[in-house]
């Protein structure tokens, strides 16, 4: 099986650490191969207390999901969560490279990251940035500007930050594991992707999870 077929997420929660590997088929869809889930240990609300018996727990799940997929990973995607994730929203603007003409994808990557420009103290950090809308020469509520003729282009977004010393700590984890981090993503997106439809998303729901219950919100 091509490694490159193969990818692996890993929820380090307080009540338990589930590894999931699944192989991408060429119809893009995703076949799980690999599952488990172990008590948890050295977490404490989401966040790393003891390194040591968090690794022991991280391993224990993760080696249990390659015996079930007959497949050793060396890269894993790492969902965070706790109360150290907070999160605000950002505007930001940018000359279209080429004035009169197409805005590409290279534009709206830089207005994405003109977004990411906003105060945080030292012991917090980015995970995501999240485009809510953009805005194309005064034209508002566009979803994808990419084609679109214009000048300057401006986007709305929700940013998604979390404690620094927290997402290292699960970093080195994964590390002394023996797996790089491919990326960190916060558990309530990873649950939004699950369990939300495209039209909920659209609509502003919002999903509160806990590991007993599942709540739903819809933001005015």
């Amino acid at each position: 099986m091509p490694k490159d077929k193969v990818i692996c997420a890993v929820d380090v929660g307080s009540s338990k650490i589930a590894t999931l590997i699944a192989s991408l088929g060429e119809d893009g869809k995703i076949n799980l191969i690999g599952v488990s889930a172990v008590n948890s240990r050295g977490v404490r609300k989401a966040q790393i207390v003891d390194i040591e018996d968090a690794v022991a727990a991280i391993t224990e799940s993760i080696e249990a999901s390659e015996r079930m997929a007959g497949y050793s990973i060396s890269s894993v995607y790492v969902s965070i969560g706790g109360p150290h994730i907070e999160s605000t929203n950002s505007h930001a603007v940018v000359a279209v490279a080429k004035p009169e003409g197409e805005i590409a994808e290279n534009d709206v990557l830089r207005v994405n990251d003109a977004a990411r420009a906003i105060p945080l103290p030292s012991s917090k950090e980015i995970l995501h940035v999240i485009p809510r809308t953009f805005t194309v020469d005064g034209q508002e509520g566009i979803r994808d500007p990419i084609g679109m003729t214009g000048v300057r282009l401006e986007t709305d977004t929700h940013i998604i930050t979390g404690s620094t010393t927290s997402m290292k700590n699960l970093v080195k984890c994964m590390g002394l594991v023996g797996v790089n981090v491919e990326e960190l993503v916060f558990s309530g997106i990873a649950s939004s992707y699950a369990v939300l439809t495209e039209t909920e998303k659209e609509l502003a729901y919002y999903l509160r999870f806990s590991s007993r219950a599942a709540s739903f919100f819809r933001i005015s």
